[in-house]
C-alpha cells in the first residue's frame, strides 16, 4: 500500500520563493527517511505550488512526521499563503 500526503499552498507573490525553499527543505528530510517512495512539488502555473510525499504507509508516515515538523514546523505559512494550507492525506488506490 502507498500512502499519500499533499499539501497545497497558494504562496503570496512576494512570499513565493520562502514557499518554494520550504517545500524544498521538506522533500530533503523526507528524503532521508526509509520509507519514502517519492516526493516532489508540482507547480501547476496556477499560482499554487503542490507538494506530494507517497509514504509506505500510514505509520511509516506518521513516523517520519517528528523529522519533517522539525524542519518546517515553524515556517509561517499564516503569513507566506494567501489562505490556509490544502492538506489531503490517504491511501493511494
Amino acid at each position: 500500500m502507498t500512502y499519500a500526503v499533499v499539501s497545497v499552498h497558494y504562496p503570496k507573490p512576494e512570499h513565493r520563493a520562502a514557499v518554494i525553499d520550504s517545500m524544498q527543505r521538506y522533500s530533503r528530510v523526507a528524503r532521508e527517511q526509509a520509507s519514502l517512495e517519492w516526493t516532489g512539488v508540482v507547480d501547476d502555473g496556477s499560482g499554487r505550488l503542490v507538494g506530494i510525499a507517497l509514504w509506505t504507509s500510514e505509520e511509516a508516515a506518521a513516523a517520519a512526521r517528528p523529522a519533517l515538523m522539525a524542519e518546517v514546523g515553524d515556517d509561517p505559512f499564516e503569513t507566506w499563503d494567501e489562505r490556509p494550507i490544502d492538506g489531503l492525506r490517504g491511501d493511494v488506490v
